[in-house]
């Protein structure tokens, strides 16, 4: 019986996969060495216009750094306030960190009045100090009168072993003033390094009639010679190519625009080493489809054992499953039957895990709802227990008041703990109310009088702390329909919760404002200067027993009462917090009808609860 030839699976997808990759590069680079050969003269204009704007855009910086560098120095030489000797130091300092710099020159109306130069940089190039000091100062006057607005670069190479150009900016003066002009030469091979980049292109500057300003044989340049190619630029272009002779030699050239001095930025080079450079361009192309088809083979290879452990992670997956864990994924790296079957496989596995969360989260709820079930007999149980005893102290108070007379300094304290002790029974009916689901008593109250009494019993506190309140409440804002009580228990549990986010730092500020607006509602604001909540904080500070602080310090309960007594007088309450810039809290209340601007009264509203959470 004659034996079949056995080829693994691995096996032959790496020989189909091969097969397919290398037909594709085989394709492809076919199609690339045509599309080089047809279109290589585009590819070389616009390489060399790339070349040229980027020249243009390294000689703005340099220029514009230049240029800024000596607004700085005239601002300094303009500035009454600096003494002459102290100036002079000044201007020697700075001119000794402003790298690249040969020499500055300060000219005032036209005159000469301050030189400084780079001696080092000078007897290097062997060019005689003095010698160079005089160009400069014969050159002031013309040079005062060629600058422009935006600044202006001149030519100013002596030598061939230091080319150099000069910035000249007009610094503006007082009315009245003489007009100063700061020029700085700059030794080109430290600041203007054009063309570094690149061997193959030369790349030149030249003022917008020609003349070269920079180039790299700074023979030229001393001789001013002129290019008859560097094109006009119409104004909105910004770069132009065209092809040319120069010195007997066909090249391609492009040509952008310097904002600085209005100069033009050029970049050049023949035409025969362009061709060249495609030439080899194609060449690293055939050695890159080499390395393609030596890196495909290794990854046919590592996919197709990829492949074959597809059923391993079935495995893996289907014994998680097995333990209760539901948010398995198996990646699907294939349209066959095993991509299939783990598709169906996720599919299983995300509506397990979409029942396991309902599931979760139906028990939250129902522990939840057992947790308010709790809070509310456990407060209305305290509420009923400490009733007694407060009522009790009312009538002491109330008792030990009537016997002193009307002049003694007990009177106030004793008044303030009655006061007190009344707005603890209005909290401790309310909580009973809260316990037992009884509808809110609303009533138009002078939300001016609710701030006013809050501030009495919060200002001293906040002070004691370093916590500066300041409270801006218009008297005649109209009334809002709602509980004094409740409305003041708001109030203070927002001010406990900034006293006691600016307790560490050891200072802050509230400010609590109100505002009518004209859709019916009045806005209370309680802003302060804490540290401010992250936005995870922010969605969840209204949740029952969701708190910030460490244990013991903290029920999670303050904002989310406030945000319940807000609901059932038909307001809202929003806030909005930056890290490190404060929270701010804005509370919006209908207002009572039929009601005008109230007289603040007398009463005082009920103290809420010790501390929010």
């Amino acid at each position: 019986m004659r034996r079949r030839l056995h080829i693994s699976f691995r096996f032959k997808i790496l020989i189909t996969f091969l097969l397919l990759v290398t037909v594709a590069v085989s394709v492809i680079t076919f199609t690339m060495a045509k599309m080089f050969h047809a279109d290589k003269t585009a590819y070389v204009s616009d390489l060399v216009s790339v070349v040229a704007v980027h020249a243009a855009e390294q000689a703005d910086a340099a220029l514009e750094a230049s240029r800024e560098r000596l607004l700085v120095l005239g601002r300094l030489i303009d500035d009454p306030n600096v003494p002459a000797e102290r100036r002079t130091v000044m201007m020697e300092e700075m001119f000794a960190g402003m790298r690249g710099f040969v020499a500055v020159q300060v000219i005032e109306g036209g005159q000469e009045t301050a030189l400084l130069l780079e001696r080092e940089t000078l007897a290097r190039a062997q060019l005689d100090p003095e010698i160079f000091r005089a160009t400069l100062a014969r050159g002031a006057g013309t040079l005062a009168t060629r600058v422009s607005d935006a600044g202006s670069v001149i030519n100013s190479t002596q030598s061939p072993e230091l080319p150099t150009v000069t910035v000249a900016v007009n610094c503006p003066r007082s009315a009245g003033s003489p007009s100063l002009v700061v020029a700085g030469v700059l030794d080109v091979g430290q600041v203007l390094a054009l063309g570094r980049s690149s061997r193959a292109f030369e790349v030149f500057l030249t003022d917008a009639s020609g003349r070269l300003v920079v180039h790299p044989d700074a023979r030229r340049v001393v001789a001013g010679e002129r290019l008859s190619s560097v094109p006009k630029l119409p104004p909105g272009s910004q770069a132009e190519v065209r092809e040319y002779t120069s010195g007997g030699t066909e090249m391609i050239g492009g040509f952008a625009r310097v904002r600085i001095g209005d100069l033009r930025a050029g970049a050049q080079i023949p035409k025969s080493a362009a061709y060249f450079a495609s030439r080899r361009l194609l060449t690293n192309l055939v050695l890159v489809a080499l390395g393609l088809l030596l890196i495909a083979a290794v990854a046919s290879i590592l996919w197709s054992a990829r492949v074959t452990r597809s059923l391993a992670h079935l495995d893996d997956a289907a014994r998680a499953i097995g333990r209760g864990l539901f948010n398995v994924h198996v990646a699907v790296r294939s349209r066959d039957e095993m991509g299939q079957l783990a598709e169906s496989f996720n599919q299983m596995a995300n509506e397990l895990n979409a029942r396991d969360q309902a599931l979760k989260q139906a028990q939250g709820q129902l522990i939840h709802s057992e947790k308010m079930a709790a809070f509310g007999q456990l407060g209305a149980g305290i509420a009923h227990e400490i009733k007694n005893p407060l009522a009790g102290i009312q009538g002491i108070v109330q008792l030990t008041a009537r016997s002193l007379p009307a002049d003694d300094a007990l009177l106030v304290p004793l008044r303030t703990i009655e006061k007190e002790t009344k707005r603890c029974r209005g909290i401790v009916d309310s909580l009973l109310k809260f316990a037992r689901q009884e509808k809110l008593q609303l009533e138009p109250t002078a939300l001016a009088d609710v701030v006013r009494d809050t501030d009495i019993i919060m200002r001293h506190e906040m002070n004691l702390r370093g916590v500066t309140l300041n409270t801006s409440v218009p008297a005649d804002l109209p009334q809002v329909q709602g509980s004094a009580n409740q409305l003041q228990q708001v109030l203070m549990n927002l001010l406990l919760n900034a006293e006691q986010a600016m307790e560490a730092r050891g200072e802050g500020k509230v400010e609590v404002t109100a505002i009518a607006s004209p859709d019916g509602f009045v806005e209370l604001r309680v802003a302060d200067d804490g540290p401010g909540m992250p936005q995870h904080v922010q969605a969840r500070i209204f949740e029952p027993f969701f708190t910030t602080k460490p244990t013991g310090k903290g029920t999670g309960l303050g904002l989310s009462v406030t945000f319940g007594i807000v609901r059932d007088h038909g307001g809202t309450i929003r806030v909005e917090s930056t890290e490190g810039r404060g929270t701010t809290f804005f509370l919006r209340l209908p207002v009572a009808k039929q009601t005008s601007a109230p007289a603040s009264s007398s009463g005082p509203a009920a103290a809420p609860e010790a501390r929010a959470a």
